[in-house]
């Protein structure tokens, strides 16, 4: 065999080495990396914890890091993990990702002030300011009734407001006297009422109706009941008869 020959046949020989050697590599390197990646590892805890400090920590449980959005929470500070899926403890194949939503901080609020409104103008503008009206207090106070005295929390920006929303203390009108209530029944109806005003009680609703026998501007019926203690905040009833057609 010639020295030529011999070369060719050697050059053959070792190009044929190298590509097996290298087809071996490339599959050990696929079987590494299918092994790797269908190895199950245990997710680590992020919450709390900033972004830049959260993707080495998933990068050392071999996972990878996804942030998904971001939202207010009033426990979690800004900027960091306020929750994660899956949770802490779980596995997960590795090199999967980790999905995050990082906190905006507590949502502040303007609170209107409402003091020395009506009631209903107070919760109409607190409901235009997107707080919730919650508990609401009444008391006796020389302020017209239906006045709000007090408010919590005070006016201004907030990050405290509860699910309870915003405590009214409203005004019931002066402390005032009580009476029993007479029996009006059978009375003419102009006396009934002018007595009743007198002593300071509201007449909510006069009714006229026809009640055969019975002439026009007599009082048929009562609410409340005689014997009843009324005050000025209570409101009065009284059905009258009136002439039939």
């Amino acid at each position: 065999m010639s020295v030529k020959r011999f070369a060719v046949l050697l050059l053959k020989y070792g190009l044929l080495m190298l590509a097996l050697l290298v087809t071996a590599a490339l599959s050990a390197v696929t079987t590494m990396r299918v092994v790797l990646t269908s190895q199950e590892v245990v997710v680590p805890s992020l919450v709390g914890k900033r972004v830049p400090e959260a993707g080495p920590l998933a990068a050392r449980h071999r996972l990878l890091l996804r942030v998904e959005g971001r939202r207010h929470d009033p426990k979690v500070p800004a900027d960091r993990v306020v929750a994660q899926e899956p949770p802490a403890g779980s596995t997960l194949k590795s090199q999967r990702s980790i999905r995050v939503w990082v906190s905006l901080g507590p949502r502040r609020i303007t609170v209107p002030s409402v003091v020395g409104e009506s009631v209903r103008g107070g919760r109409l503008s607190l409901e235009q300011a997107a707080v919730p009206v919650g508990r609401v207090v009444e008391a006796n106070d020389a302020s017209e009734e239906g006045t709000i005295l007090m408010q919590h929390p005070p006016p201004g920006e907030t990050e405290t407001l509860g699910q309870e929303g915003a405590s009214l203390l409203v005004s019931r009108g002066p402390f005032g006297r009580e009476y029993l209530m007479p029996d009006l029944i059978g009375r003419k109806a102009g006396q009934a009422l002018d007595a009743l005003r007198l002593a300071g009680l509201k007449v909510g609703d006069v009714r006229y109706r026809v009640y055969p026998g019975v002439p026009a501007g007599v009082v048929l019926r009562q609410e409340p009941a005689a014997g009843h203690r009324v005050n000025p905040r209570t409101a009065l009833a009284l059905d009258v008869s009136k002439e039939g057609p």
